[in-house]
């Protein structure tokens, strides 16, 4: 009888183990939809005949207008140097939007003031050796002069216009996707 008990736990066992072999599927649903049956119309006796107006298709064409991409500039930080009572580079072309840093390289005190037609635009105070100072032209375009009001011959300008490229500064690749 032991052997008997035994025997069938692990029948029962293997059984579990091994799982079930057949995948349960669904009962098939079936689904009753009534159909319409036509009703005759009631015949009418004939009478003079009435144009019926007619209508020609029409095709509407809608011209989805393109969005305006703007582009922020891909360099964050422009750099003049005040280098030997100059300006390093004189002049630099940036994108509108674009942030500019002025890095004073020399033992002196220097400062940046607009000059010409943007005077009072900016004026950074004084900028000590070793010191930065950053201007954020907005988007207006335009020819904006500075100078360093101690050292007069020390100019330089910066031009903001809408373009493909900084003009002064690396070409940067753009990724091709």
């Amino acid at each position: 009888m032991k052997r008997f008990i035994g025997l069938f736990i692990l029948i029962i066992v293997l059984v579990m183990i091994s799982g079930c072999t057949q995948s349960a599927q669904p009962a098939p649903v079936t689904t009753t939809v009534a159909t319409p049956v036509p009703t005759p119309l009631p015949t009418v006796p004939p009478t003079v005949a009435t144009p019926v107006p007619t209508t020609m298709p029409t095709t509407v064409t809608t011209v989805l207008s393109q969005p305006k991409i703007t582009l922020k500039p891909q360099i964050t930080k422009i750099i003049f140097y005040m280098r030997n009572n100059t300006f390093v580079p004189r002049e630099l072309t940036v994108l509108p939007g674009t942030g500019v840093t002025w890095v004073n390289e020399d033992p002196i005190v220097h400062s940046v003031k607009t000059t010409g037609t943007h005077t009072g635009m900016f004026n950074s105070g004084d900028i000590i050796p070793t010191a930065e100072w950053g201007y954020t032209f907005g988007a207006s375009q335009g020819v904006f002069e500075f100078v360093c009001p101690d050292h007069p011959d020390m100019k330089g300008t910066v031009v903001v216009k809408d373009g493909p490229s900084v003009v002064g500064v690396p070409t940067m690749e753009t990724p091709s996707h």
